[in-house]
């Protein structure tokens, strides 16, 4: 699903692309991959308690909505990552590539050992939908942290356990991805794979994976 970002909480402001990846270790490979594949990055949105009324957390001082136009039908995992190591706040991007978008984040949390450090989790994402769909109303909300978990929680395609936080959440999600992963590879060498025995043998991993991933959903 879409949200709508009210219209107090605007911000509008276009980003150079240079302060992304200018100083990076890979700054050669960062700088072709936002040439290539990045038209213009919008700071579109700010939510704040001064834009929607809404009271901060230690965690979650306020929630930055960046738009990307991509140039292409991908946008490398790598763009995304270089955004969100530059903007010291949690952040939602929103996808803008051929008439549709979809809206994806990773979980961002401040460092336990460096507190000017955060930790980004895996990116999750809606489903694409097209530019002028009708968007839903931000979730209600006791604060922005709350908030924050509501949007990143609408994006994980695992429910959430009852009680269970956001940052188990992710992790359980990730658990679940790199599980996911390992069957489809797998599956590939078992259906390429002319032994039975070896193909026995793989459909017994798959079997423990598939519990795995059902003990974790």
């Amino acid at each position: 699903m879409l949200y709508e970002f009210p219209t107090s909480a605007k911000f509008n402001r276009v980003l150079n692309k240079e302060r992304f990846y200018a100083g990076a270790r890979n700054n050669r490979k960062l700088k072709s991959l936002f040439t290539n594949q990045v038209t213009r990055i919008r700071w579109a949105y700010k939510l704040s308690p001064q834009t929607i009324n809404i009271p901060a957390t230690a965690e979650v001082p306020e929630i930055e909505v960046i738009q990307i136009e991509a140039s292409g039908s991908e946008l490398d995992p790598a763009v995304l990552l270089a955004i969100d190591r530059a903007i010291p706040n949690p952040t939602i991007h929103e996808i803008h590539v051929a008439g549709r978008v979809r809206q994806t984040a990773a979980y961002k949390r401040a460092s336990e050992a460096d507190v000017k450090a955060w930790v980004i989790s895996h990116y999750v994402s809606c489903p694409s939908q097209a530019a002028d769909a009708s968007r839903k109303p931000l979730p209600p909300s006791l604060n922005l942290g709350n908030l924050y978990a509501s949007l990143l929680r609408s994006m994980i395609d695992v429910p959430a356990r009852d009680g269970e936080t956001l940052r188990a959440h992710i992790e359980r999600h990730g658990q679940i991805l790199a599980h996911r992963r390992e069957a489809e590879r797998l599956t590939q060498k078992m259906n390429v794979e002319k032994q039975l025995n070896r193909k026995v043998e793989f459909n017994a991993q798959l079997r423990s994976i598939n519990q795995q991933i059902q003990s974790l959903t």
